[in-house]
């Protein structure tokens, strides 16, 4: 039988749920406290130009082209807060609260009548209880109609925990957020390393050899070329599942580790809506698939799963290296498109 390529780490290979990805972990951090994660949307890619300042590399010291993807990241609003304890059988919540006004953009999501503000009893609550605290998450409510490159309105819902210090301290950074917008210079520096994670690229129904890279038979298989040679043993009578089959290809949720942040680049707001960029990104006619990015962005090195458009949901490294890396040092920013003859 012909060898196969394609990894059986992730089974079964079908369709993600939902694109509103999230983390099912987070690092402890040093300082804080702080938000543990920020969502994005991806926009598309561009290359810049940088001074190797990675340790032990060949090119250490001098320019090098690093590929790189810019994700936008419009400022996210806080609107309530939860707290977990940890039980044998996994976390509990101990109690809920919210400040939603009537006209907020989450009534495209769910009704919220004349609003909810049940946020002060809920903390009464969680500080009677603070020893019993062992996670505690904020609220978020994403803002996709200040990306420049979406034409949605309606916001996804996210829960993140904060991270670093004790739990007063975490309680007292709740109380001041609340109601208020968190933009992602608070959240991640330039030049540290993030997880990102995301849903692929959709691809469909695809055969054995584009789906798990296997040969393709000899031009004298009778019967088809794209299929595997073998199916297995008569005994078990049965197809088993190390055995290269059709199926679903893309379209799953995948996380990637360390990927650095090359450059955040901030936006100018009046009353909440985004004016321009301090350093202008767009090239001419703006992203293909995209448009022009208007809110707050950042520039990640490699490449990001997904297509644009395609919600994104970073978080501070959980396996981070033994070496940390600074300010990155940018020479040039391209943002030439090339259009092919």
């Amino acid at each position: 039988m012909p060898r196969r390529h394609g990894s059986l780490q992730f089974r079964p290979r079908k369709r993600a749920e939902t694109t509103k990805v999230s983390f099912r972990s987070y690092p402890e951090l040093k300082e804080g406290p702080k938000l543990g994660g920020f969502p994005g949307y991806k926009v598309g890619m561009l290359h810049l130009i940088a001074i190797e300042d990675r340790p032990g590399r060949p090119t250490t010291g001098t320019e090098i082209a690093v590929p790189s993807t810019v994700i936008e990241t419009p400022p996210v609003n806080v609107v309530g807060i939860r707290a977990y304890k940890r039980e044998l059988s996994g976390l509990k919540p101990i109690a809920t609260g919210l400040i939603v006004e009537k006209d907020d953009p989450l009534s495209r999501l769910f009704p919220i009548g004349s609003g909810i503000k049940n946020f002060d009893k809920a903390m009464e609550a969680i500080e009677g209880r603070k020893e019993e605290v062992g996670s505690l998450r904020l609220i978020l409510r994403t803002n996709p109609q200040m990306a420049g490159g979406l034409s949605k309105k309606v916001p996804e819902l996210l829960e993140v925990p904060i991270l670093g210090g004790s739990i007063e301290s975490r309680i007292d950074y709740a109380r001041n957020v609340i109601g208020n917008a968190i933009r992602v210079m608070d959240v991640f520096r330039e030049g540290q390393l993030i997880d990102i994670t995301g849903v692929t690229k959709g691809k469909g129904f695809q055969g054995a050899v584009k789906r798990f890279g296997i040969e393709m038979l000899p031009h004298k298989a009778g019967k088809g070329r794209k299929k595997p040679g073998s199916l297995g043993s008569r005994h078990p009578p049965y197809i088993t599942w190390r055995v290269p089959r059709p199926g679903q290809l893309g379209y799953h949720k995948r996380t990637e580790y360390n990927k650095r942040i090359m450059k955040i680049v901030p936006a100018e707001y009046e009353n909440g809506v985004p004016i321009k960029l301090v350093e202008d990104l767009n090239p001419p006619g703006g992203f293909i698939n995209y448009g022009l990015v208007r809110s707050d962005c950042i520039i990640i090195s490699g490449s990001v799963m997904g297509p644009p458009r395609r919600f994104i949901m970073m978080r501070h490294p959980i396996r981070p290296p033994s070496y940390e890396l600074g300010k990155p040092k940018i020479v040039h920013i391209s943002t030439i498109r090339e259009v092919s003859s």
